[in-house]
């Protein structure tokens, strides 16, 4: 009798654990285990205002890995995709991220707040490489600009302004000479040159199209003051007085800055009359992501760009949102310097190049650095 009882015990306890072992296999989570949504992303897209809401109402756990750089990102996804569900990157990095088989179309109809971003994103072609497929939800876009003291050259400015915006001549006009500025980055300041060069590609260059970007380039420099390597770059070389006229990327922070140090009165931003490239920074989803993680995506994306996401944003980085509803997040120094960015983005008051891949970007890192800055 004990021994039969030994063996069904022994059985009922096998049995048990084929059941559990079935019911992991199947994809249920074990009791007390959550769900986990695994973002990368530059700080600022994943911060805790938003974020522990979110795992509250989806009984989740987000987990943040943060890069620094587009590099970073694409390094690290590249060598562990499965680790990540979605990854914040810019339009110009897109169709990298598609050729490399990293990323899946999103289903937008699944998104409720798809439908309030501005038509311009939501048409533009820059993330859709199959008819009818997003692989990109845009969050926030930005400019480059140029920043002027007014104080020191706003008498000598005038010929070069129309409205809110000012000829990138002033970059080489010989009355600023050793008065102007602009930053060090290779993909930002060949395209810029490009587009003051009369190039209405300036992404993907003709033959010709190298030895006039050079000369222009040539012609800043030798013009300039100093070159700048980011917002603490750009506010120091205009506080200091280095120069007087910037070519930045850093527009609204930086007169937050100003603000901060009481001498924005001082300055005003200029869109450039000729056109700037833009970048859009959103969210693209990797392709393991499936089940559960595919639908917290989703959801994360969508808070993301509805109203109080963007309102979020608005306020965190000042830089320009995709939902006009989140308008009242900005800081009013923002929307009184930077005022395009408190607007659709079509209303932007000069022809915007929205950045995707580069044809050469080696070829463009050698001619600003070996050919241009080195030069003498």
């Amino acid at each position: 009798m004990k021994k039969t009882l030994l063996v069904m015990f022994v059985f009922l306890i096998l049995l048990t654990g084929l059941y559990a072992a079935g019911k992991q296999e199947s994809g249920t989570q074990p009791a007390g285990k959550k769900d986990t949504l695994s973002i990368i992303c530059f700080q600022g897209y994943a911060e805790d205002a938003w974020v522990k809401p979110f795992e509250e109402k989806y009984n989740c756990t987000v987990k943040i890995t943060y890069a620094g750089t587009v590099e970073e990102h694409f390094t690290k996804v590249m060598a562990a995709t499965s680790e990540y569900n979605i990854v914040s990157i810019d339009s110009g990095r897109v169709k990298m991220y598609y050729d490399a088989g990293l990323i899946q179309p999103i289903d937008t109809s699944k998104l409720a707040n798809y439908g309030k971003i501005g038509k311009f994103f939501a048409d533009h072609p820059y993330g859709q490489f199959i008819p009818g497929q997003k692989m990109h939800i845009p969050i926030v876009w930005g400019t480059q600009t140029i920043t002027v003291n007014m104080d020191k050259v706003g008498d000598k400015i005038a010929k070069y302004v129309k409205g809110r915006t000012i000829s990138l001549d002033v970059l080489t006009a010989p009355e600023f000479k050793g008065q102007t500025a602009f930053f060090d980055e290779s993909a930002n300041v060949v395209s810029i040159a490009a587009i003051h060069s009369g190039i209405k590609t300036p992404f993907n260059f003709a033959a010709g199209d190298w030895d006039k970007v050079e000369a222009k380039l040539k012609a800043w420099k030798n013009n300039a003051r100093t070159f700048t390597t980011g917002l603490d770059s750009e506010f120091s070389v205009l506080a200091g007085g280095d120069a007087y006229i910037v070519l930045g990327g850093n527009d609204a922070p930086l007169n937050l800055k100003l603000e901060e140090a009481g001498l924005r009165k001082s300055f005003k931003q200029f869109a450039m009359t000729e056109g700037t490239i833009t970048w859009i920074d959103g969210w693209v989803i990797t392709k393991p992501t499936t089940g559960r993680s595919y639908e917290l995506a989703l959801a994360y994306m969508d808070y993301m760009i509805g109203a109080q996401g963007q309102k979020e944003l608005a306020n965190l980085v000042g830089f320009g949102i995709v939902n006009p509803e989140g308008s009242s997040g900005f800081n009013p120094v923002v929307l009184d310097s930077t005022f395009w960015y408190g607007e659709d983005i079509s209303k932007f008051p000069a022809p915007l190049y929205i950045m995707i891949p580069e044809d050469d970007p080696g070829k463009r890192i050698e001619l600003w650095m070996n050919k241009v800055k080195a030069s003498q």
